[in-house]
């Protein structure tokens, strides 16, 4: 269940030492953790927290294996409640997921024409993209919304009724009739394009992120007009205006490989992620203030834009943007005070 994670899950250095604090907070993830894999508190207290003394992001170690891990975040917690929760707020009272002034920042500084984001289609920027392109009332989105569950359940059809069986392409196209009337471009404004980019890590939800049945991929694709693509597979792709990870980074065993890709594919990249000195046990690493210091060292040139989008924080987290350009993110300096 515990493997040992010697080496930094980011920069692979060795060079690890134990934090003194090592109290954690017990929230629901840990709660179902301890219950779900019969874990008492003293095996918890093994899973140590490290730092990395060269690119100082914090490490727990032990840690859960990968097949743990995957039974953590398909099983335990199969679906990502607050991505859920983010998609069901806008369609449901049109609250966007809260990153502040953030939005209105970046469109304001970047010309986007091509976006993309990382695993979890409800975290970061896209439900402002969508609300952009077609600035409607909830009613829209709710009808929209429905149309959407109602055609990617059409075709479950084990257990039901042979009538239904027989009318369920029939639903199904009814359903994709509508879906294609919201979709029209001649209702759109603004239309840019949007690419969710997965690695099926077991360090993240998707196989078992489902509402009603329904996979946040699938949802997403029809509901964003978002084409999904695995990173693992991508061999050439448009340049990218702008990539957003949005509490995903710390959710792959490869993290460097996932920055690198963004970085190399996208103009800029914004990351917006946990920074908690007190590592919880559902979570293998996080980054700190100071992963910001290391990544100016090997000419990942960045901007802390956390104090800048007008957000109140309930805990300790971090927005940077970054470029392997240094004068793209000066220009942002320059139009952010």
């Amino acid at each position: 269940m515990f493997i040992e994670y010697k080496n930094c899950i980011y920069c692979k250095s060795k060079s690890l030492t134990k934090e003194r604090d090592q109290s954690f907070l017990e929230n629901f993830y840990v709660k179902a953790i301890k219950s779900d894999l019969n874990l008492s508190n003293n095996k918890l207290k093994k899973i140590k927290i490290h730092r990395c003394n060269r690119c100082n992001i914090l490490q727990n170690s032990p840690w859960f294996n990968a097949d743990t891990s995957l039974r953590i975040y398909s099983n335990i917690y199969g679906q990502h409640n607050r991505n859920w929760t983010n998609l069901i707020n806008f369609i449901e009272k049109q609250i966007k997921p809260n990153h502040g002034s953030l939005f209105k920042i970046l469109t304001k500084n970047i010309k986007i024409k091509n976006y993309a984001e990382f695993n979890s289609p409800f975290m970061g920027l896209f439900i402002n993209f969508f609300e952009n392109e077609y600035k409607k009332n909830r009613f829209f989105y709710k009808n929209f919304s429905k149309n959407i569950l109602g055609y990617l359940t059409a075709r479950q059809t084990a257990g039901t009724s042979k009538n239904y069986q027989k009318n369920s392409p029939k639903i199904a196209r009814k359903y994709l009739k509508q879906i294609n009337f919201f979709k029209n471009k001649k209702i759109r404004k603004q239309i840019i394009n949007k690419y969710l980019f997965v690695d099926n890590s077991n360090l993240c939800w998707w196989q078992n992120d489902n509402y009603k049945s329904v996979n946040s991929r699938s949802y997403a694709s029809e509901l964003l007009d978002l084409k999904i693509l695995d990173l693992n597979k991508t061999i050439k792709q448009k340049k990218i205006d702008l990539f957003g990870i949005f509490h995903t980074l710390d959710h792959t065993f490869e993290p460097k490989k996932i920055l690198d890709f963004a970085l190399k594919n996208s103009k800029y990249v914004i990351v917006y992620c946990h920074t908690d000195k007190k590592l919880n046990k559902q979570h293998l690493f996080s980054l700190t203030n100071n992963f910001l210091k290391y990544l100016n060292k090997n000419k990942i040139y960045t901007f802390d834009l956390t104090n800048k989008i007008e957000k109140k924080f309930k805990s300790p987290e971090l927005y940077f943007i970054c470029s392997r350009k240094k004068n793209l993110i000066n220009k942002i300096k320059q139009n952010v005070y």
